[in-house]
């Protein structure tokens, strides 16, 4: 297994897209500790815990919200103690908000958590793991098709997720010079989560045409896909890439480029997802 004996931390890791990637990571012999937040995520953290420790992986879940300044301090030394090694070796900012409205109806409140969750979290999980990463380290952000898309009703979330594709060209050479760590960033694009079948019947009919101009697969993607692109930027094997923004859409950007009527009927609620933070959902 290529990560045997390596500590990875993945924020927002109890469901959806994050709990994909701590699968990947244990599976490939990873140590994990990762945050979960609300009472729904309780379960399907304890789920995953057990189902993972079940195929002989060691995993730990800590309940804490990645937007309280405490929080990155709790997850790592959860990490910590659970592991005793004394050092984390892969960070994956997983945990992200989204939430989708007109310009003219951002307020200063879901503005100011868009950012805090997507981009100040960001900053201060990374800075405090820095005292514990090795030379070797791996730092893997998640951003989204939306920072390059220009979909309609995401000026705040697109914004937000172009700050993370920011810093991890700048934290690639800051960091990889002084801490000897590589750090990208994985790009999803749609993936089949809880969430996404939630969205309706009516999104999964116009997806799924969506998904068949999609010219490898012409499915949406799982988070099995995205779990196994992290896994490969946390390996050795990925030694020389770093400041790198992987594309993991299969050039969903450019199809829906295509549909503007998709973008705006796709995009033109104010759901919100969350995962690791703390939000109130507002209805569409």
């Amino acid at each position: 297994m290529s990560l045997e004996g390596k500590v990875a931390i993945v924020t927002g890791g109890a469901r959806g897209i994050g709990a994909g990637i701590v699968r990947s990571l244990s599976e490939q012999g990873a140590k994990v500790a990762f945050n979960y937040v609300s009472p729904s995520s309780h379960e399907a953290a304890n789920a995953l815990i057990e189902s993972l420790r079940q195929d002989n992986h060691e995993a730990v879940a800590v309940q804490a919200d990645i937007t309280d300044p405490k929080a990155p301090k709790m997850i790592i030394q959860a990490a910590l103690d659970a592991f005793q090694t004394g050092r984390i070796d892969i960070l994956v900012n997983n945990a992200g908000a989204g939430d989708n409205r007109p310009l003219e109806e951002v307020t200063m409140e879901s503005y100011m958590h868009l950012m805090d969750v997507n981009v100040r979290a960001v900053v201060f999980m990374t800075q405090a793991i820095l005292p514990y990463i090795p030379r070797g380290g791996r730092i893997i952000n998640l951003s989204s098709i939306s920072s390059r898309g220009g979909y309609a009703t995401q000026s705040v979330y697109a914004a937000s997720k172009a700050a993370v594709e920011g810093l991890t060209r700048v934290w690639a050479t800051e960091l990889g010079h002084k801490y000897g760590v590589t750090v990208n960033a994985v790009n999803p694009g749609p993936v089949d989560t809880d969430m996404y079948q939630a969205a309706g019947e009516v999104h999964l009919k116009r997806m799924e045409e969506q998904n068949k101009k999609v010219p490898a697969g012409q499915r949406c993607g799982t988070v099995q896909d995205i779990g196994d692109i992290v896994s490969f930027l946390a390996e050795e094997r990925s030694r020389w890439v770093t400041g790198d923004v992987i594309c993991a859409n299969e050039l969903q950007v450019n199809i829906f480029e295509l549909d503007t009527t998709l973008q705006m009927w796709f995009f033109k609620t104010k759901s919100i997802r969350h995962y690791g933070s703390k939000v109130a959902t507002t209805p569409a």
